[in-house]
């Protein structure tokens, strides 16, 4: 499990932990990663897992055409599903309910995957 593993790294040093990563699960070993810089994980990453006040609300392919929009997609429907509308409506999905299916993002299997995952 791996916090920002490349942050502050100079070029050298963040291909040699990418490489590393790589081989490793490469080899079967369950690697995690924890990042909010979506293009460097992608470049690790075999699934893109999106966490957000402490739950997995999707998943988004590393190879996907625009992962940035996809995250923010994501993130924004959890965040009006659980806070509810500008006004003080209810929210348009309860809290706990399967997160919203969006292009390049799937929604998040229970079962769990196998694989890197970031």
């Amino acid at each position: 499990m791996l916090d920002e593993p490349t942050a502050s790294l100079d070029p050298a040093g963040v291909l040699l932990v990418r490489g590393l990563l790589t081989e490793r699960a490469g080899r079967g070993a369950g690697v995690l990663v924890s990042s909010h810089h979506l293009d460097e994980v992608a470049r690790v990453a075999d699934v893109i897992t999106v966490v957000s006040r402490g739950r997995a609300i999707g998943r988004l392919d590393p190879r996907g055409a625009d992962l940035e929009r996809a995250f923010f997609h994501l993130v924004h429907a959890d965040t009006t599903t659980c806070q509810g509308g500008d006004d003080g409506t209810a929210a348009r999905f309860a809290p706990g309910a399967d997160p919203p299916v969006v292009p390049d993002a799937a929604p998040v299997d229970p079962g769990g995957s196998r694989g890197r995952e970031s």
